[in-house]
């Protein structure tokens, strides 16, 4: 059981990489709300750092970027290696994911830290931003013709950022219009801004991740 947590670091590595490549479920023909002006930065209100509550990831949002910071930390005894994976001076590879990770050696102990950046929105001609009342709407250029839409919004003193999912919004898909009858994902839809209201506040985007702003984690314990 101890060697499958070395390839667990492959395979994380691997992932935060190639997560950026998968195809989203719902694409729109256009940034949403429509008839909305962009916004040329986010509001004082939604900047900070975030600790996300589902990966323990750092989310940083400043005036026109959004950010995702993974830490890895791990350390294993050489003899937790496994067949597939060589060392090499200060460096692992592995046979499985054509991946190496370079660490540390104490003695017969192997120290690997890992710290990834992916930049996940940069205000822009293919980043929109806009806002409709309390909710906040990144639109990101898919393609030439289409567009993926997520909500960013604080309530109970998190914040959220939600994507469409197809299972969980089924229901509420059905008040905008669908443009192709493709059988596989994404499904490109057209709304327009009531109809896209509609879809939001009847309960649309229903795939959320929390996050909580790294300063109120960090409040000492007033009680005595």
């Amino acid at each position: 059981m101890k060697k499958i947590k070395i390839i667990s670091v492959f395979l994380i590595l691997t992932n935060l990489f190639a997560c950026s490549t998968n195809e989203p479920p719902v694409t729109f023909d256009e940034p949403q709300p429509t008839q909305t002006r962009n916004l040329s930065k986010f509001p004082t209100k939604l900047l900070g750092n975030y600790l996300s509550l589902n990966d323990n990831s750092l989310l940083i949002i400043s005036e026109k970027l959004i950010q995702r910071v993974t830490t890895i930390d791990q350390i294993f005894h050489r003899s937790e290696l496994d067949s597939n994976s060589r060392l090499s001076g200060d460096t692992i590879f592995n046979s499985i994911t054509n991946s190496r990770i370079v660490v540390t050696r104490k003695g017969d102990s192997l120290y690997h830290h890992d710290r990834h950046i992916d930049t996940l929105f940069q205000i822009g001609n293919n980043n929109v931003l806009r806002r409709q009342n309390s909710n906040y709407f990144l639109s990101t250029k898919h393609d030439d013709e289409s567009w993926i839409i997520q909500k960013i919004n604080i309530s109970d003193d998190q914040l959220l950022i939600s994507n469409i999912s197809l299972e969980m919004d089924k229901e509420s898909l059905k008040m905008i219009t669908k443009l192709t009858q493709d059988t596989i994902p994404p499904f490109k839809y057209k709304a327009t801004q009531k109809q896209f209201m509609n879809f939001v506040n009847s309960g649309g985007f229903k795939e959320t991740e929390r996050f909580v702003n790294q300063v109120q984690t960090q409040k000492p314990n007033t009680r005595r």
